[in-house]
């Protein structure tokens, strides 16, 4: 244990600015944590183009608290950074998120680090993906501090999401798509190394339920947290909604990269308790997930969390859309610790990830969805088209992106009769 714990500060108090005031107070106060005269970077989550009440970006008025506090400390400069998900457009995304109208009121300028060409080749020592070097903007770098505001939810291709994937919005999209082609959870822990925030300010007003971050549940919750240390935070995130650390991998990477705190016992809880503010979140990308669609043959041996939580995403937007009873006799492979039938049809034969590549020695016609993780909706359209769809050449945005929107209506009934299922048998 170390001589000293990592402190993780938690407020649930009657407003969001009073709230992220004692979080900066217990961490310190911000007169101490960000230098007279500096250029400050806020770094919400602002990926993709939903409005507040969403939950799928950061909560504008937790924007506008930090925005406030930090002000106290007399800075030179105040910048918002984002850069959002592949085809979606970051000035968009401020403007329906709610955090462009903040923004303008408090004085403090919007950047899109997607339109930025002023970049540095930054070398990652060491490096465990397959990031040898991350472009980053040049004036992020030079940033005097850094403060990561992410949102938390549940999220398809993470199990959840909170200080450490947000770090991923500070690349730009061609990092973005190197990332999921072959470890996206070391990539994560690489790209920190080489950009890690100072601080980390959690949004968990509203945190996102259900199928996040496309169609989210948001539930009522009020606190946010801060630390120093990205992986003790999130981890008592996890502790404060009832999402099982154990079933989430990037905590496993997290403690191999020594990147912070994996442990509770090394962890100090100040300000309000836990068991004070705790609410439990419907995340369905956990638990078994081999016999969880016993209409199909599912075999997930060695798959990580990010491809189980995948499955489990994909696997009910078929039964929302009317597809899942017609493609029933598909078989759908996750993990690389599985043995295929020799009786199975090729071309019924979906291999998800790049870890599955191998199989494809034995059923070379088979249907190998590229990635690690692959992006979210790629299995779903390729069960329900019978063919491949990859999400290369503009697919994603002349096709994959029109289709989700068009799929979504039926999607979220589902979601919202699934959801509605959960918290009635909790009583909340």
């Amino acid at each position: 244990m170390p001589d000293k714990k990592t402190v993780v500060a938690l407020a649930k108090e009657p407003s969001v600015q009073e709230s992220v005031t004692k979080v900066f107070d217990l961490m310190g106060g911000v007169t101490n944590m960000i230098e007279k005269g500096s250029v400050v970077f806020l770094k919400p989550n602002a990926g993709h183009a939903a409005p507040a009440d969403t939950s799928v970006c950061t909560n504008p008025e937790v924007v506008r608290a930090v925005i406030r506090e930090v002000k106290k400390a007399s800075p030179r400069q105040i910048v918002i950074a984002e850069a959002a998900a592949i085809g979606c457009d970051t000035m968009e995304c401020y403007e329906v998120s709610g955090i462009k109208a903040v923004a303008d009121e408090e004085g403090v300028e919007l950047y899109d680090i997607k339109s930025d060409k002023d970049l540095v080749n930054v070398a990652v020592r060491g490096y465990r993906s397959n990031l040898s070097h991350v472009k980053l903007p040049r004036r992020l770098l030079e940033a005097d501090h850094l403060i990561n505001l992410p949102i938390l939810k549940a999220h398809a291709s993470m199990v959840f999401s909170c200080a450490l994937k947000n770090i991923k919005g500070v690349v730009q999209d061609a990092v973005h798509l190197q990332m999921h082609q072959q470890n996206l959870t070391m990539a994560m822990m690489d790209v920190w190394s080489v950009c890690r925030a100072d601080i980390n300010i959690v949004d968990a007003i509203r945190p996102a339920s259900g199928y996040s971050p496309h169609t989210p549940v948001p539930i009522e919750v009020n606190c946010v947290l801060g630390s120093f240390d990205p992986v003790a935070v999130d981890l008592i995130a996890c502790d404060l909604v009832g999402i099982d650390a154990e079933a989430v991998d990037y905590f496993r990477v997290a403690a191999e990269t020594g990147l912070g705190t994996t442990k509770r016992e090394d962890i100090d809880v100040i300000g309000a308790k836990i068991e004070d503010c705790y609410k439990k979140m419907w995340v369905p990308y956990i638990g078994d997930m081999s016999s969880r669609w016993p209409e199909y043959r599912v075999l997930c041996n060695g798959a990580c969390s990010s491809c189980q939580a995948l499955l489990a995403i994909n696997m009910e937007t078929l039964k929302a859309i009317g597809d899942y009873e017609r493609r029933s006799d598909f078989t759908v492979v996750a993990g690389g610790k599985n043995e295929i039938p020799d009786d199975v049809d090729d071309k019924k034969l979906v291999l998800h990830g790049n870890c599955t590549r191998k199989y494809l020695k034995n059923h070379p016609n088979a249907i190998h969805i590229e990635g690690c993780p692959p992006s979210e909706p790629l299995l779903y359209m390729s069960i329900s088209n019978g063919e491949l769809v990859h999400g290369k050449d503009g697919q994603m945005s002349e096709y994959i992106r029109p289709r989700m929107a068009s799929d979504q209506p039926v999607w979220k009934k589902y979601v919202v009769e699934q959801a509605e299922k959960f918290y009635g048998a909790q009583g909340k």
